[in-house]
């Protein structure tokens, strides 16, 4: 073979050649190498991502159900046992099975255990900052409730196994009181209950209306008609509805007709008309009323009741919507210039109520939260929205004001199916992820995903005479049964 014939084939002439191709398949090993090294961990970190939203949302359905269980339990000490003497047996035990039944309704026992042992129901006094364990005189109910090991229902993660974490313990506790003790004086009574009527809040009307009764009722049995109190109602502006009057039978009863029979969402009769959502348009008014009144100090409540969406909704504010702080008392947090007025963003919604809260937390003025998802959905840098809305709200409160979170289950496991099911895309031949998504999309109500998922893991592990048994189950006229 000539010179010249290897000159062409570019064995030795092409140098340049030559280097470039040495270069790619350089290249092309190391990206190999460099695939096969970051993937696994990826892959683990992903799954990881999905136990750790599975878990958040774990965690706030527990402190859910444990706040919804102390608010029964202390209506259910407000009703039978009014802190007027020591509690005996019969009375402990009808607090602590009304608490278990309320945490029972958003945490079946069937399916999370008994998350609140009757030992976890506590009765004591609260001075408005202090929970005292005592039967005698008790005016507050501590639940604590547990998700652990040792309880025989710690949450079980999907892939924490991998790292020797297949299960994580988590507790939370909440008190509820109904006043401050037989003889108690400087009780903070006067209270304005603020309601979220805009579009995104319809679905949670009824329960918005069950939160202003129990609220009333709560003010009629600790102050014996001698607080004050009002209802104040808001979309993208506020209406005073009730404004803030004295608790007197007359006037409850004329605000209870109210709420159970004509309040409703925006747009419907009697209701104003729908502008977006504006948490400080409510805020500002209940403050300028109590200041109106002589009642911006310690003895006073605003509880707002929402779901924390802001939507500016290309409306026009005023001070009145919140863009100022009221004028009747200067105080360190005052706002005198507006945040805005046109051309409002959501953010800029946001730190209004932001700066209403801290306005009225200056005068001593408690400032209560009370969390309702509407029609909230969905996730935000891996945490459920949710979880951030109920955050939000709670960085609202203020003096002895509590920021208190209503159960959903549904969404938590409909959002923990998505992400079940993208790891079943990941890992197509992992049996585990297979049986992991049929539980989690029966328990979300969600029956083809559960049939599928059940039908890919027999295909993997045909094995498996359980999952032939479920399989019968599932057939048509047989049923499927979450939990």
């Amino acid at each position: 073979m000539s010179i010249f014939k290897f000159y062409r084939e570019g064995i030795f002439a092409s140098g340049r050649s030559q280097s470039r191709s040495a270069r790619r398949r350089a290249t092309k090993g190391s990206a190999t190498v460099f695939a096969a090294v970051s993937l696994p961990p990826l892959i683990i970190l992903g799954f990881l991502g999905v136990d750790q939203s599975y878990v958040s949302g774990r965690n706030l359905l527990l402190k859910r159900t444990v706040q919804s269980a102390a608010i029964a339990a202390a209506n259910q000490l407000n009703t039978t046992y009014a802190g007027t003497a020591t509690a005996d047996s019969n009375e402990t035990a009808a607090i602590a099975a009304t608490a278990q039944a309320s945490a029972a309704l958003n945490m079946p026992p069937a399916q999370y255990g008994s998350v609140i042992p009757s030992s976890n129901v506590v009765l004591g006094t609260w001075n408005g900052s202090t929970f005292t364990a005592s039967n005698s005189n008790a005016n507050a109910v501590k639940i604590t409730g547990i998700n652990t090991v040792a309880n025989s229902n710690p949450v079980r993660t999907f892939f924490g196994g991998l790292l020797g974490k297949a299960t994580v313990d988590m507790s939370t506790s909440a008190v509820s009181s109904y006043g401050h003790g037989a003889g108690a004086v400087g009780l903070a009574v006067n209270t304005i209950v603020v309601n979220d009527l805009s579009m995104s809040f319809s679905s949670e009307i009824p329960n918005q209306r069950a939160v202003d009764i129990a609220i009333l009722n709560c003010i009629a049995a600790a102050s014996n008609g001698s607080a004050r109190v009002g209802l104040t109602t808001f979309t993208g502006h506020s209406q005073a509805t009730y404004p803030v009057t004295s608790a007197t039978v007359a006037n409850m009863n004329a605000i209870r007709t109210f709420i159970n029979g004509s309040l409703n969402y925006c747009g419907n009769p009697g209701m104003p008309a729908c502008s977006g959502s504006n948490i400080a348009a409510g805020m500002y008014s209940a403050i300028a009323q109590l200041q109106a009144a002589g009642l911006a100090n310690k003895t006073s409540n605003i509880v707002v009741v929402t779901d924390g969406v802001p939507n500016a909704n290309a409306t026009t504010y005023a001070a009145a919507d919140g863009t100022k702080t009221p004028t009747g008392v200067v105080n360190a947090q005052s706002i005198t210039t507006a945040v805005c007025s046109t051309g409002c963003t959501d953010a800029n919604l946001w730190t209004m109520a932001s700066n209403q809260a801290a306005y009225a937390g200056a005068q001593g003025i408690n400032v209560s939260t009370v969390y309702y998802s509407g029609s909230t959905t969905g996730s935000t840098g891996g945490v459920l929205n949710q979880t951030l809305y109920a955050n939000n709200l709670a960085s609202l409160i203020s003096g002895t004001g509590k920021a208190l979170v209503a159960p959903l289950t549904p969404a938590i496991w409909n959002y923990t199916e998505a992400l079940m099911e993208a790891a079943c895309r990941l890992a197509p031949d992992e049996p585990r992820f297979a049986t992991y998504l049929v539980e989690i999309a029966s328990r979300a109500g969600d029956r083809e995903t559960s049939l599928k998922a059940l039908a890919a893991y027999r295909k993997l592990r045909p094995d498996d005479e359980f999952a032939q048994v479920q399989s019968i189950d599932h057939e048509p006229g047989n049923g499927l049964v979450s939990g």
